[in-house]
């Protein structure tokens, strides 16, 4: 098993500085390299194979993503990491319209969500397709091909109910309900 976890914003070519929402001096790419490392410790702990990745057109991420899949010989999670801005007040896990799997691996992570972080009024798993508001989800997982794959926004970096989410102990709870809930999904489906 492989699984993927993918720092979107930062390391576009010619966008380098692309660092997401931000709020009182903090970054979506900060909080989301912070959850990512809580974890992919976790998951390594549990005995998972763990790839990070943070560079390249998300195209690209996905060729290589594609390409190490195609070594695998089980299944594949990617996680497109993010943080929400917005004014929302929920968690949200997208995955492609198109993938029972998806909406599984969606559903798993949220219950485990909610369960650790109870800052949040909602977890919800989103269909995401091409044609409406949900199409900027949508390209982030579009050209993952054999992981199940997910665009994964935890919190809203402007809500403030959220704000202890950004402290050291809420974004490690975010991180492990992550790995906890991708952890379920490959041990029982």
């Amino acid at each position: 098993m492989m699984i993927f976890l993918d720092r979107q914003h930062l390391g576009k070519p010619n966008r380098w500085n692309d660092e997401g929402a931000a709020k009182a001096g903090m970054t979506e790419t900060y909080l989301t390299s912070q959850y990512i490392f809580h974890a992919e410790n976790h998951l390594r702990f549990k005995g998972f194979d763990v790839c990070v990745l943070s560079d390249g057109w998300y195209k690209d991420r996905h060729r290589r993503v594609n390409d190490y899949c195609a070594d695998v010989n089980g299944k594949c999670v990617y996680v497109a990491c993010h943080i929400n801005a917005g004014g929302g007040s929920y968690a949200a896990s997208f995955y492609d319209h198109r993938s029972a799997s998806g909406k599984s691996l969606a559903h798993s992570i949220n219950v485990r969500l909610l369960n650790a972080c109870p800052e949040l009024q909602t977890a919800k798993a989103i269909a995401a397709t091409a044609d409406d508001w949900t199409k900027n989800a949508y390209y982030t997982i579009k050209g993952v091909g054999k992981p199940v794959s997910i665009c994964f926004e935890p919190l809203f970096i402007d809500c403030i109910a959220h704000e202890p989410l950004t402290l050291p102990d809420g974004i490690k709870r975010v991180g492990i309900a992550l790995a906890e809930g991708i952890q379920y999904y490959l041990e029982n489906n």
